[in-house]
């Protein structure tokens, strides 16, 4: 390997990798032809999502639904968005702080409105739950979404009455 080569590897090591669009083409100066960033790296950059990963989509659901004021949870079956989206980790600390990483969101939404059985008189048994039409992979919206990594999980009941009126 000659010593442009070794340099054109290193440099080329030290690149974050893209994360959306084409690859970027790098011209090797030994044989005059352009080479894709996974060429040169001996990577297949297409499958690095993973064969067997399902990707960002709508999937069905069941959550439970709660309200401080109703004794009870239901479990509602909905459609929330989940799946995998391209994401990366860097090897070395840039000053710039970690790079940006997507998740699988809402693209388009819609609500829908649920009745809690049990509720008081006098309280509102109304809940309004988002249902995905729609996902894409994108920055996570933290004013409006769960964005940890292991939540409660969706069937979470926090009420003392439990599952109940089913």
């Amino acid at each position: 390997m000659g010593g442009a080569q070794v340099l054109l590897l290193l440099t080329l090591l030290g690149t974050p990798l893209v994360t959306h669009g084409t690859p970027p083409l790098v011209v090797d100066p030994s044989i005059g032809s352009q080479l894709g960033l996974g060429s040169v790296l001996g990577l297949d950059l297409g499958s690095m999502g993973g064969s067997g990963r399902p990707p960002c989509r709508p999937i069905n659901v069941t959550v439970a639904v709660e309200k401080e004021e109703c004794p009870q949870c239901m479990a509602v079956t909905t459609t929330a968005c989940g799946g995998y989206c391209r994401t990366r980790e860097p090897v070395y600390r840039s000053p710039l702080g970690p790079p940006p990483q997507s998740s699988c969101t809402y693209g388009a939404l819609r609500y829908e409105r649920w009745d809690l059985w049990g509720c008081p008189i006098g309280s509102d048994p109304k809940v309004i739950l988002p249902v995905a039409l729609s996902c894409r992979c994108a920055r996570c919206p933290i004013a409006t979404s769960d964005c940890t990594v292991q939540g409660l999980g969706p069937a979470f009941c926090g009420a003392p009455g439990g599952f109940g009126g089913q």
